[in-house]
């Protein structure tokens, strides 16, 4: 019980200085000079000897702010009371709210400071603000979409099929200036299980955007300031040319000449006679890439203008007199917005070429074929400027070398001819007449005489290169019936018993290799061959053994 009532408290005055009234055991109330009422607490904490002082954060009163006698007692005996269970209330309670305010502070401080870019939003500023350093345009469509699709989840197909994420996925989420050193090897590592050019390829995009956004990782393995033994090391970008093999170029120009798709083969001969991309001819809707239409075509000089090529600068083309035939073609009857070749998918169609000339050649393979030509037979500088390689830092090439367009137009044309040849070579291996060559690959006139031809090519192909038959086909039960001579309902007999060794099943049918049917019939005459002796043996016993005498 206090020591003092409510009552007893308020005869209490202010003073000129502040003063102390004990109001229970261990309990004091201050008054001030302005009449404010505090109360004090003073315990001491089990296991110490010092006395301690806590005041109550509420002013004493009945007002509804204020604390009245009786809750200001009950609160001074609960400190009191756990002070001499050992525990310091006030001290725990002071360091609980020093954290909350230091928590709040710090999460102020957050909420005012600027939000650190993830991998994804610093990936997709770096496309669109990046410019190259050689010639400061910005990236191409291509490079953009190639380099995005490494922060995107994989696609569904139309069958559900799910296809594989982005090399980057993993990280695209994360604060670039929390991305760790082992973050970048989990992702490397678990990259190099599908393939380590992809790996390579997701490091290096990884490497540009950090260096771009000036982003310090310690100990990164893509610095080159980190140990050897702690950095990844990629291999440099090579190539992988697979042009047509020389000894079957003439084939296959033959083929493309023969091919009853006239438009896409057309298109595949122009590729090859000029060297270019193939995007550069068709385009692609995806990018914005606009196809090579047939007001870029100038009949009468013989040159084509690529604009905005994978380099970045426009590129001349001086056509062949090969080339310059196939698009006086392509150009007949049609409007200057038009696409030079209106092809939607020409895969077919050079898988058709291809079939017929025994090559396994695809689009990016017809430049390296035409490379691989132009390599040996012109300098090194007209291969550069008519493939339309950057010289990069060769000062020679770039800076004193010179070459004009009658040397180029004689590059394109070198190789015209070298293909030609291989053509005419092959038309003396096929036995066709040489005049057959020129009626083919002439424009399309829809005359008898280049039907002719056209059919003429194609049959000396089909003897050429049609495939070569089954050593082993595949027999039904009457084809293998007639070929032991024995009927169709024992052949099935000798199948189901396993005599014939059963091949597969069409639907109910039995089918069997021919193989096997031999393989039986062998050991089957072998049996036949064995009993016959045996028993021509036992006759020739019984003939030539003596009769027995009678007794």
């Amino acid at each position: 019980m206090p020591l003092l009532t409510s009552r007893g408290i308020e005869a209490h005055k202010p003073k000129d200085k502040s003063y102390r009234i004990t109001i229970d055991r261990g309990m004091q109330l201050r008054i001030a000079p302005d009449g404010l009422r505090t109360v004090l607490v003073r315990y001491t904490v089990r296991g110490t000897k010092d006395e301690r002082q806590y005041t109550l954060p509420q002013e004493y009163g009945d007002g509804p702010a204020q604390i009245k006698l009786a809750d200001a007692c009950a609160e001074g005996q609960r400190i009191r009371t756990l002070a001499r269970a050992g525990i310091d209330w006030p001290a725990e309670e002071a360091a609980r709210l020093r954290a909350e305010e230091e928590a709040r502070l710090e999460a102020e401080e957050e909420a005012l400071a600027p939000v650190a870019p993830t991998l994804a939003e610093g990936l997709r500023e770096y496309v669109e603000k990046k410019r190259r350093t050689k010639d400061g345009l910005p990236l191409k469509a291509s490079t953009k979409a190639d380099y995005l699709a490494l922060i995107e989840p994989g696609k569904v197909g139309k069958n559900g099929r799910k296809f594989v994420d982005g090399g980057l996925l993993a990280l695209a989420n994360t604060p670039m200036s929390e991305i760790t050193a082992t973050n970048i090897w989990d992702v490397y590592n678990s990259l190099l299980k599908r393939s380590k050019r992809r790996a390579d390829y997701a490091m290096q995009v990884l490497r540009a955007v950090l260096r771009w956004h000036g982003v310090q990782i310690p100990n990164s393995p893509l610095s080159q300031e980190t140990a050897g033994r702690d950095r990844i090391m990629m291999a440099p970008a090579r190539g992988n040319p697979k042009p047509i093999p020389m000894e079957k170029l003439g084939a296959w120009w033959l083929a493309a000449c023969a091919c009853p798709q006239r438009v896409a083969a057309s298109y595949y001969r122009f590729q090859l006679l000029t060297g270019c991309r193939g995007v550069e001819i068709h385009g692609n809707k995806k990018y914005d890439y606009a196809p090579l239409k047939v007001g870029d075509v100038n009949l009468k000089s013989g040159r084509v203008l690529l604009r905005d090529t994978k380099n970045r600068t426009d590129h001349l083309l001086l056509l062949s007199r090969e080339a310059l035939a196939i698009a006086e073609d392509a150009c007949k009857g049609r409007k200057p917005g038009e696409p030079l070749f209106p092809i939607v998918d020409a895969r077919k169609t050079l898988a058709w070429i291809n079939r017929q000339a025994g090559t396994t050649v695809q689009g990016h393979g017809l430049r390296s074929t035409f490379t691989s030509i132009a390599e040996e037979l012109v300098s090194g500088g007209v291969l550069k400027r008519i493939i339309n390689h950057a010289v990069n830092d060769d000062v020679t090439l770039g800076h004193y070398v010179g070459k004009g367009e009658a040397q180029l137009r004689a590059g394109w044309q070198t190789v015209a001819d070298f293909i030609a040849k291989a053509a005419n070579e092959e038309m003396a291996r096929l036995a066709v007449p040489d005049d057959v060559l020129a009626a083919a690959a002439a424009p399309a006139n829809g005359s008898t005489a280049q039907e002719l031809a056209l059919k003429a090519l194609r049959e000396a192909f089909s003897h050429r290169f049609g495939p070569a038959p089954d050593p082993d086909p595949i027999l039904t039960t009457e084809e293998a019936a007639r070929l032991v001579g024995v009927s169709r309902p024992y052949m099935v007999k000798l199948i189901d018993s396993g005599a014939v060794t059963l091949h597969m099943m069409a639907g109910n049918r039995r089918r069997v290799r021919r193989s096997a049917v031999i393989q039986w019939h062998e050991v089957e005459r072998a049996r036949q061959i064995k009993a016959l002796k045996r028993l021509s043996n036992d006759l020739d016993q019984e003939t030539l053994s003596p009769e027995p005498q009678p007794a």
